[in-house]
């Protein structure tokens, strides 16, 4: 499963739904601060890097999302 799986099964474990890549953004799925604090928690476990909240407002979508934690692993 490559990183983009990975990032839209988070999403789709959130939302109860399929996710696309670009297409759907975290308000359009009825994301709240409670999704998103359990976005920030399951993509610190599926990848290993620890987000601040804002990046999922900041970058609404599972592409973008992926984008934040290849910088963050990029930093280190």
């Amino acid at each position: 499963m490559d990183d983009r799986q990975r990032m839209r099964k988070v999403w789709e474990y959130i939302f109860q739904q399929a996710v696309t890549d670009d297409a759907d953004f975290f308000i359009d799925l009825d994301g709240d601060s409670m999704a998103a604090a359990a976005l920030v928690h399951h993509v610190a476990e599926e990848f290993g890097v620890s987000l601040p909240l804002f990046e999922v407002f900041d970058r609404p979508t599972p592409a973008e999302l992926l984008a934040a934690v290849r910088d963050q692993l990029a930093v280190g």
